[in-house]
């Protein structure tokens, strides 16, 4: 089997506050392959994006990391333990070098006083070894790559003379450029209209299989991790209530709160059919409710042991993990250790990403 790129095991992050200490992700363990794309799903709030951040280190100046955590990054010669990094120097090798990052909107991730073309440089001085030419060269060539008109003429202008979608194929020429082995597409669609989502989804799906990169795509939409992604992560207040290979998680979801992000979706049989939003909303992290952190939206609640016991994920013969008491009544799943997440085999994996390239094998609702 193919070691993981990217392991990350118990992951427990909490941020100080003047509220006290409020916990922001909780024993959260999930392995990326080389080459595979996992989505990371859930609602504004459940903890994706500081999840995200973790990998690279770039969380708020008041956030502390459980001893217990981990983050292993496989680099192919060494393993590195993210999160024991202290130096600078030490991080480049993962912020920009080893791990890139694509933002919801990348205008305010742009210095907006700087050409596009002249911070697509600077990365690439500062993580390559390559002369400022060379730097130029390929920053033009990486413009050219993700569908950008006039590429040489385009290095050359600022950020806001770019529409929404150019600005987001630019962010994605510059986390590419530098050639990282993890891809992080933080909501990469969720600020463009459907006909630009759709490009960007497609050309994301090119560079997969031509760089042969890992994505964590983030997202609260399944509709999109459908189209994109190997397997799924389902978050909800900082914990991972479902895990598993995407075809299977949207064709049974197994998780109230997985059904309940499936029945927000369109029906594209029935355009006059009303959505079903999840009732209620997601709790503070302040307020953090006992037993299972999602009884209290739950349409299944079925016993006090929601509300007093936190439900331990299960595993099934699929692989899929699943935190659920009712799901456990039912029989449907063995105990398993959280940590254990696995990443799939680098065969799998290629397969996966060869049906991706054809448009065949993804999982669609039925």
């Amino acid at each position: 089997m193919t070691a993981p790129l990217i392991s990350v095991k118990d992951l427990t992050i909490r941020f100080t506050t003047d509220e006290g200490l409020v916990t922001a992700v909780d024993r959260v363990s999930f392995d990326i392959a080389p080459g595979e794309v996992l989505g990371l799903v859930g609602e504004s709030g459940s903890g994706k994006s500081v999840t995200a951040k973790a990998l690279m280190r770039l969380n708020a100046g008041n956030t502390r990391y459980d001893e217990k955590s981990r983050i292993i990054l496989n680099t192919g010669g060494e393993e590195i333990d993210v999160l024991s990094l202290k130096k600078p120097n030490d991080l480049r090798v993962v912020r920009g070098g080893a791990i890139s990052m694509i933002f919801q909107e990348p205008m305010a991730s742009f210095a907006p006083a700087i050409t596009i073309g002249d911070q697509m440089v600077e990365q690439l001085l500062i993580h390559t070894d390559m002369t400022k030419a060379e730097a130029k060269e390929h920053s033009i060539e990486m413009l050219a790559r993700v569908g950008i008109p006039e590429p040489a003429r385009r290095f050359g202008q600022y950020a806001f003379e770019f529409s929404g979608g150019m600005r987001q194929r630019a962010m994605i020429a510059m986390a590419l450029s530098t050639r990282p082995k993890l891809l992080i597409a933080d909501e990469p669609t969720t600020a463009l209209d459907v006909t630009i989502q759709a490009q960007v989804i497609d050309l994301m799906k090119d560079l997969v299989d031509e760089f042969h990169m890992a994505i964590l795509f983030i997202t609260h939409d399944l509709g999109v991790i459908a189209q994109t992604a190997d397997r799924v992560a389902v978050m909800y207040l900082g914990e991972l209530v479902e895990t598993g290979e995407v075809r299977h998680v949207i064709r049974e979801p197994h998780h109230p709160y997985t059904q309940g992000l499936l029945n927000a979706l369109p029906k594209l049989d029935d355009l006059t059919a009303e959505l079903t939003p999840v009732p209620g909303d997601i709790p503070s992290p302040l307020e953090r409710p006992s037993g299972c952190v999602f009884h209290t939206r739950c349409p299944d609640l079925f016993s006090d042991r929601c509300k007093q016991e936190n439900p331990e994920l299960l595993k099934d013969a699929r692989g899929r993990l699943v935190a659920c008491h009712l799901v456990e009544e039912k029989g449907v799943q063995t105990k398993v250790p959280a940590a254990k997440t696995g990443a799939k085999s680098g065969a799998k994996t290629k397969a996966k990403s060869s049906a991706r390239k054809s448009g065949t094998g993804k999982g669609k609702a039925k």
